[in-house]
């Protein structure tokens, strides 16, 4: 519910949706925190949550340096409202420039002047003018509201950090205790919502760490329906980390001022980080330096030459319209399923911990395990392009990663490493199907087993092979001809990965194959690869016999009406009759002379049922 302001009353007042809400937010591990988000919020908050040291510097002008000393453009530039109160409102421009024609991701930090007259960091008596709507103080709001307004109306999503450094007593929003302060960020929260702001990802922002003031930063916290994002002004230690992924119950951490850029190498892996401005540049934190800003250019140098920086030219557009996972970045196929291990250390160390999104919990395997494996069920079939592993001390130095359809016949190693140094490793690869196993051969230090505080997993999510709503459409142009629906359809699908568990590795050579000769340039063929009680799995293999094609098309010729109930690669048509129309999918129609790709399906089996034969078109 949006609420309007009027003559200092709040009036509820229904609003629209987005009518084809962007990605499936469990994907993305969170929702925002305006439950009015739009497409192009939701789509940078996923980007946020599933991608770590994303570059930023405030002030464009020091970002050109940045690129004149390194070649790369940080993703991340941060503005500041400071003089819209005094009418100079420049900046909105320069960010909606800055979004629309170089892509990166715009930030907004806000040193308010005392509605009261005086400085950001003047004493001010706001305290006396929360409930005052003919206030200056709710003016200013209101002039930042119209501003981030603008920038949503032009498709520009914007990190907006509202009254920062919350705990550390030099800000007048600062002076007059935490439950002022949080009076304050609710109004401003709800005073820019009620005037249709829906492009804002909030951060708060405090001084994370250890000893005085930096002790009680989740005292000031606003609460997680307002705050979609937790940062520090640089930390001390990764214990600064956990401390802000606890404060926020694991919502997106980062760092919003630092003076010199994160090194992915020695860092903590916070999803962003903003360099101060270079007036203010220190050699080394706390030595000031004169406004020499060597070591920031040193630090921005060691920083972008590590290829896990993220810089502008790696960006999506978060300014697009469109709901698929590519404006967003790479979606986690692993968050929340179903896990297995080979061990655990004990209670407190399970397999489900390494996909409940939570970098703050971990897998162990047994202390004595020399090898160890786990397996993700990724629910559906994928085209897998890449994982994310993060690893806590006791890392692998070898392992390797398989897939399977079946969770029981797994391809070769479609990645191994025999030379891993732990942290962080972003990994690409391919592969196709529904069970990924990570097999673990080597161990850092003998007297350990084997731990990750998370997997990630990525691929298409955008044609999830075996999905009811993918089945390529299968399930929505093989419904009206068939009785099976969708939840028949996850059922059969289940029934078959329950079954196939008890064939034997060389099941595809021992039912019947079926085979006939192509009309066209391709020859397919059909093998039973699965059979239970009132079902069967089925693969079928096309191979192009002439020239090059960027797509195909086959027919299965069923004795009795086919009665298909899931199916992957390919977009089958025509179930309930004798005759199904398969057509490739986005990522397997082009074929070389020669060439052949797979696809697959379940079903059930009637009286005297035979497989169909295949023929190419």
């Amino acid at each position: 519910m949006k609420k309007t302001f009027l003559a200092g009353f709040v009036i509820s007042a229904a609003s629209s949706l987005l009518a084809n809400s962007a990605l499936a937010q469990s994907s993305c591990g969170q929702t925002p925190a305006d439950p009015d988000a739009n497409l192009q919020a939701k789509n940078l908050l996923c980007y946020l949550k599933n991608n770590s040291f994303i570059s930023g510097q405030t002030d464009m002008p020091d970002a050109d340096k940045v690129q004149q000393w390194t070649g790369r453009y940080p993703a991340i530039i941060a503005f500041d409202f400071y003089r819209y109160t005094d009418g100079d409102t420049s900046e909105t421009q320069k960010a909606i420039d800055f979004a629309k024609n170089k892509k990166g991701i715009v930030a907004f930090q806000w040193h308010w002047k005392c509605p009261r007259g005086g400085e950001y960091y003047t004493d001010c008596a706001f305290d006396q003018d929360l409930n005052n709507p003919n206030s200056k103080l709710y003016q200013d709001i209101d002039v930042v509201a119209r501003e981030l307004k603008k920038m949503g109306d032009a498709g520009v999503p914007v990190l907006f950090r509202p009254l920062h450094e919350a705990n550390d007593n030099f800000m007048w929003w600062a002076k007059k205790g935490t439950d002022n302060y949080k009076r304050l960020w609710k109004l401003i929260y709800d005073r820019v919502n009620a005037q249709g702001v829906n492009n804002v990802l909030w951060v708060f922002n405090g001084m994370a760490g250890t000893g005085g003031y930096r002790s009680n930063m989740r005292d000031w916290y606003p609460g997680d329906n307002m705050v979609d994002s937790v940062t520090s002004d640089y930390y001390q230690s990764w214990t600064d980390y956990n401390t802000l992924k606890a404060i926020g119950n694991n919502k997106v951490v980062g760092i919003a001022e630092t003076f010199n850029a994160l090194n992915p190498a020695s860092e903590p892996p916070f999803s962003f980080s903003i360099v101060w401005a270079f007036r203010d540049c220190y050699r080394t934190q706390g030595q000031p330096s004169s406004g020499d800003v060597k070591g920031c250019e040193n630090s921005w140098r060691t920083a972008m030459s590590n290829s896990k920086t993220i810089s502008i030219d790696q960006l999506p557009d978060f300014t697009s319209t469109s709901s698929s996972s590519s404006s967003a970045g790479p979606v986690n196929l692993a968050l929340g399923k179903a896990v297995v291990a080979s061990s655990t250390e004990g209670a407190g160390y399970e397999a489900a911990k390494l996909v409940d999104g939570n970098g703050a919990t971990r897998w162990a395997s047994a202390l004595n395990a020399a090898s160890a494996s786990v397996t993700i069920d990724l629910g559906n079939y994928y085209d897998v392009s890449g994982a994310r592993l993060q690893w806590e001390a006791a890392y692998a130095t070898a392992y390797n990663i398989q897939i399977s359809t079946d969770n029981v016949n797994f391809s070769n190693p479609i990645f191994s490493k025999n030379n891993g140094a732990g942290g962080i490793e972003n990994l690409s690869f391919v592969g196709q199907g529904r069970y990924l196993r990570i097999s673990l051969t080597g161990k850092a230090n003998p007297n350990w087993g084997y731990s990750l505080w998370e997997v990630s997993v990525f691929g298409d999510s955008a044609n999830p092979v075996s999905s009811a709503s993918s089945v390529s459409s299968a399930a929505s142009s093989i419904s009206p001809a068939s009785s099976s629906s969708s939840s028949n359809m996850s059922s059969a699908a289940s029934s078959s990965s329950v079954a196939s568990s008890s064939s034997t590795a060389t099941s595809s050579s021992v039912a019947s194959s079926a085979s006939s000769a192509a009309p066209s340039q391709f020859n397919c063929t059909v093998t039973r690869t699965g059979n239970w009680s009132g079902g069967y799995q089925a693969d079928v293999r096309v191979t192009n016999t002439g020239a090059a094609v960027n797509g195909w098309t086959v027919y299965l010729n069923f004795a009795q009406n086919a009665q298909i109930t899931s199916g992957w690669n390919a977009t089958l048509s025509g179930n309930g009759t004798s005759r199904v129309t398969a057509t490739n999918v986005s990522y397997n129609g082009n074929l070389a002379s020669g060439a052949s790709t797979t696809f697959g399906f379940t079903g059930n089996t009637g009286t005297n049922f035979t497989l169909p034969s295949c023929a190419g078109k």
